[in-house]
């Protein structure tokens, strides 16, 4: 499977909420997650990290796809609901290597995050 095939059927399995393909797409061992609320070594992490925060997302739209070998990047507008509906806008970056995603970078102003979770990145 190509990069961005790959890259864009683990997205769709983390909106459709089905973490165990989600993690099916991560690499075992070696794996990175970058993000403005912080940093994880661990596949298993971050797909426990997505199931606890899956509940505010309503609607994420692609806005752009770029891939470049194993590089995927995806401009994205995650619609969530905090106490109010927000539209967030993301750049999301991922690294392929083997048939795996091994490293993910996420950009977005984490600043509502921040002050709904104190403490948090």
């Amino acid at each position: 499977m190509d990069p961005k095939t790959l890259v864009e059927q683990y997205l769709q399995a983390v909106q459709a909420q089905d973490y165990r393909a989600a993690r099916g797409y991560l690499a075992d061992t070696g794996f990175e997650h970058v993000s403005p609320l912080g940093r994880l070594d661990s596949a298993d992490d971050l797909v426990n990290q997505s199931f606890m925060s899956s509940g505010i997302v309503r609607r994420v739209d692609v806005r752009k796809v770029f891939a470049d070998g194993g590089d995927v990047c995806h401009f994205l507008v995650y619609h969530v609901q905090i106490s109010e509906r927000h539209a967030v806008d993301l750049a999301h970056w991922a690294r392929v290597e083997d048939g795996r995603i091994v490293r993910i970078e996420v950009l977005f102003d984490a600043s509502l995050y921040r002050e709904l979770f104190p403490g948090v990145g």
